[in-house]
């Protein structure tokens, strides 16, 4: 099976390259994030998401795997070697992204990955500020639940993402 070519324009002072695996992407995501390039870092994430056939076009959609992303970043930072979030990719694939996110919010503890991201700063990766960014989508008590754990964080709930008319 031949691989998908992504073109992608390295920002760094090496020349442009298409990186055809998920290895070069991720490289260029850590280089990204030590140069603190948080705009590069998503758009090799935007790429990385493509080479697994995954649409973005849906902005939730989109949001969770920047989520993700940052999560296994975290993860490969602190065993220092690259970490996959397995079964949180399993949930995936058995219960959609919005179910994975309704059970994390309505979970009775944290997840592991949402006490890691708040302890390095990045509350905005949470599964719970990404379900409050786009609360329409999720039932009620979900919704009061993420809003509930941001705030026993000392977290600001977001606001919720502008909606988009539906084609």
């Amino acid at each position: 099976m031949a691989r998908k070519k992504i073109a992608f324009e390295s920002p760094f002072p090496t020349p442009a390259f298409e990186p055809e695996s998920r290895a070069a992407l991720r490289k260029a995501m850590e280089e990204a994030r030590r140069c603190g390039r948080d705009d590069l870092w998503r758009e090799a994430l935007r790429k990385l998401c493509a080479l697994d056939g995954i649409d973005l076009s849906d902005p939730l959609h989109c949001s969770f795997y920047e989520t993700l992303g940052a999560y296994e970043q975290a993860l490969t930072e602190k065993n220092g070697r690259t970490t996959r979030a397995s079964r949180t990719r399993q949930k995936i694939r058995n219960k959609g992204i919005v179910g994975c996110l309704e059970d994390w919010a309505l979970a009775p503890a944290p997840t592991e990955g949402f006490e890691m991201l708040i302890r390095t700063g990045r509350a905005e990766l949470t599964g719970e500020f990404l379900l409050l960014r786009y609360p329409d989508r999720f039932s009620d008590k979900a919704v009061a639940a993420a809003r509930a754990r941001l705030e026993r964080a000392g977290i600001d709930p977001p606001s919720p993402a502008p909606t988009r008319p539906r084609d």
